[in-house]
C-alpha cells in the first residue's frame, strides 16, 4: 500500500465516520465483504463528496476494475477536394 492510498483511506474514513458511523480501516483493507458494505451504505447516503472518495478508494484498492471499451475502427477516405483531385 502506497503512500497516496493511505492518505485517501484516513480521509475517507473521518469522511465516512461523520455520516454512516466508525469505519475500521484496517479491516476495510482486509475483509472484502465488509469493504462491499461500508462502499454500499456510502453510495445509499448519496453524500457526492464522500461517494467520490469512496470511488477514488476503491480504485486504489483494486476493487474496481475498469471495463473494456470498445473503440470503432477509423474509416480513412481519399480526400476528393484537393487543387488537383
Amino acid at each position: 500500500m502506497d503512500n497516496q492510498c493511505l492518505v485517501v483511506l484516513s480521509k475517507f474514513s473521518v469522511a465516512a465516520r461523520k455520516t454512516i458511523g466508525a469505519v475500521n480501516p484496517a479491516k476495510l483493507v482486509r475483509d472484502s465483504q465488509y469493504a462491499a458494505e461500508v462502499f454500499e451504505q456510502v453510495n445509499e447516503f448519496g453524500d457526492e463528496a464522500l461517494i467520490l472518495l469512496s470511488l477514488d478508494l476503491q480504485q486504489l484498492l483494486g476493487l474496481l476494475t475498469p471495463t473494456p471499451v470498445e473503440v470503432a475502427p477509423a474509416i480513412q477516405e481519399k480526400y476528393m477536394f484537393g487543387a488537383r483531385n
